[in-house]
């Protein structure tokens, strides 16, 4: 009974021993866990029991993953993308038509539109399913396709050709075979049914051996009136100063009025539609009316500060196509103008009234009514003893900001006068009495006998250039 008590005691004991006590005895290694770096088991004293390491955790993995190339930005220009090149003479049917190459600026003879080479340029126009044969019996015969117009709503197509030869005939062969829906011509011009502008005043005015008159640049005209459009096709080549007196304290008016009476004096017109009766002369143009009221409006102010920038300027021949009440400061400055030797010239005034207005009105101004091209005075033209002569002012075809138009008043009459009076001084006649002597030889006798309230000498013409 003792050994199996004994036996059981000494089993007990080992169990309540300490794993690590189990493994003692002899040189060799437990299998603690230690690891590699701690004592030997059999060691005693303070090293005794060992010291138990803290195990480290094993190192941090890190994975790197590999970044794709980022791309840089290219620094060579993209190569132009290459487009098929047709054939000589053929284009591709409903792809883009290169213009720069295709297509030639047109130009215009008579009713017919030309390309630079000479050659008409010729249009088809038909169904469009007929349009590729079309094509190509026409390129195929050596015609070149220019370019091509669709019309989806009545399902139609325009094609345009140089013809490189080929007469309209043969076109119209090479279509009925190929395209016979398909209908081809000359490219035909078309314009406005308005009519061509009714001129007349310079055969009113012009004597036998007037011929073409161009002055001299050495002449100088002036006028005080609106600003003038000097880019008008009729003046942007010919020799106009400008100068406001507006002092920015005014609007400037509308240029119509100031570019047709410019127009009329000095205009380069080489159809003779809008030509005026000085060309070649130098125009000082004052501007001196601003957007006041209806049509623009000025005052002595005004006017006396354009009359010293003329005189300033050595002008010796001012329009004055404006009219208003009798003013006698106005009166002064224009006889200490006429006192420096210079002509004055203005409109009698479209108020219907017989009368005298300024600065018609003064005795040191030649006052000018307007007449059609039946010689009948204007309907609403002044009257009076301010009236010296007449000149064509009714359904003028003047210049005007939009290009020309018809217009009528003595304001259009007095500068043609001016211009006249202007080939005169250009021949020498430059002292104002003389020249006034010659104007009054020169015209023709209107309405009473004699000078008269509503004519004065008649109508002015002027011999030769």
């Amino acid at each position: 009974m003792r050994m199996p008590c004994l036996i059981i005691f000494v089993f007990a004991l080992m169990l309540a021993l300490p794993a690590d006590a189990q493994t003692q005895g002899g040189n060799g290694r437990g299998n603690s866990g230690y690891d590699g770096n701690d004592r030997d088991s059999n060691q005693t004293g303070d090293n005794w029991p060992p010291r138990r390491v803290k195990k480290q955790p094993p190192p941090r993995r890190v994975i790197i993953v590999p970044q794709k190339p980022v791309p840089t930005r290219r620094t060579r220009p993209k190569p132009p993308r290459r487009v098929p090149k047709p054939l000589p003479g053929h284009a591709v049917l409903g792809t883009p038509i290169d213009l720069t190459h295709s297509v030639r600026t047109p130009l215009i003879r008579g009713d017919v539109r030309l390309l630079p080479d000479g050659d008409f340029e010729f249009i088809a126009v038909g169904p469009q399913d007929e349009s590729a044969a079309a094509v190509l019996a026409l390129t195929g015969a050596g015609a070149a396709f220019l370019r091509q117009s669709n019309y989806p709503n009545i399902d139609r197509r325009s094609l345009v050709f140089d013809a490189n030869g080929l007469t309209l005939q043969q076109i119209r062969e090479l279509l009925d075979t190929a395209a016979p829906g398909t209908e081809a011509d000359t490219h035909a011009i078309y314009r406005f049914a308005s009519g061509t502008p009714r001129l007349y005043a310079a055969e009113m005015v012009a004597t036998p051996d007037s011929g073409a008159c161009t002055l001299p640049d050495r002449l100088r005209i002036g006028q005080i009136d609106g600003a003038i459009e000097n880019t008008h096709p009729v003046l942007k080549e010919t020799g106009i100063i400008t100068h406001s007196v507006l002092q920015n304290r005014f609007a400037a008016a509308r240029r119509d009025h100031g570019t047709a009476v410019a127009a009329l004096m000095v205009g380069q017109d080489e159809t003779g539609a809008l030509a005026g009766f000085a060309p070649g002369a130098t125009l000082f143009a004052a501007a001196a009316f601003g957007a006041e009221g209806a049509g623009g409006a000025t005052d002595v102010e005004r006017i006396a500060a354009a009359l010293d920038w003329l005189v300033g300027q050595d002008v010796r021949l001012i329009n004055l196509s404006f009219a208003g009440p009798a003013n006698r400061a106005l009166e002064e400055l224009l006889r200490t103008v006429a006192e420096k030797q210079v002509v004055l010239i203005a409109a009698a005034g479209n108020q219907g009234v017989d009368g005298a207005v300024f600065p018609a009105g003064a005795e040191t101004v030649i006052g000018v009514t307007a007449v059609d091209a039946a010689m009948r005075r204007y309907r609403s033209a002044n009257t009076g003893d301010h009236v010296d002569f007449a000149a064509p002012g009714v359904d003028l075809y003047v210049a005007n900001s939009e290009g020309g138009g018809y217009a009528s008043g003595t304001s259009y009459a007095a500068p043609i006068l001016t211009a006249l009076a202007a080939r005169l001084v250009g021949n020498g006649v430059t002292d104002p009495d003389t020249l006034r002597d010659r104007l009054r030889q020169a015209s023709v006798d209107l309405g009473d006998s004699g000078r008269d309230p509503a004519f004065g000498w008649g109508l002015a013409k002027v011999p030769g250039c």
